[in-house]
């Protein structure tokens, strides 16, 4: 099993700060589960994809960002309040089911052979090395939700008035 290191925000916020100028770096001693085999993008792109190990399908872009590429806007910041507040207005590819991910689910596109950003970026192009929300609240403090930073794959609870980034999920077919 893969150790997946807790962070806090002062250290996710320092390694994003040396991350961000890098490209994504893939280490060749970690097995890669997550080929782009394991990801179905439809032609023409409909703004989805679908993780067929298991079955969740996910907004190609960060919630702000669009286009093929994910390169047109920007992904915008959230608290966690707000970010589980932005599922309803969503209609990515006609669906309206879209939500917050759990921590397990947005821990599952984490591709830890790699990192800056550590996701798969032909799946998810332009996805930031920085902070994501997930749907989960930390039971240990009621102020804390759980994030997930794509720098390096760290999973960490913080307080939920910090911001963070948003990629929304369904439940696939």
């Amino acid at each position: 099993m893969i150790n997946k290191p807790l962070l806090s925000l002062v250290n996710v916020l320092a390694l994003f700060a040396i991350n961000a100028v890098q490209a994504q770096t893939i280490n060749t001693n970690i097995t890669n589960d997550w080929l782009d085999s394991r990801y179905t993008v439809p032609s023409p792109s409909d703004g989805t994809v679908t993780d067929t190990v298991t079955g969740l399908m996910w907004q190609q872009c960060s919630v702000g960002q669009s286009g093929n590429d994910c390169s047109g806007g920007s992904a915008s910041n959230h608290t966690w309040q707000e970010a589980l507040q932005l599922v309803g207005a969503d209609l990515t590819a006609g669906y309206d089911d879209w939500r917050l991910p759990n921590k397990n689910e947005l821990s599952s596109i984490v591709a830890y052979d790699r990192y800056s950003p550590s996701i798969n970026t032909v799946a998810f192009p332009n996805t930031e090395s920085t902070i994501y929300w997930s749907s989960s609240p930390n039971a240990s403090d009621s102020g804390d939700a759980w994030l997930v930073y794509f720098g390096n794959g760290g999973v960490n609870g913080d307080s939920r008035y910090g911001n963070g980034r948003v990629r929304l999920v369904r439940s696939g077919q």
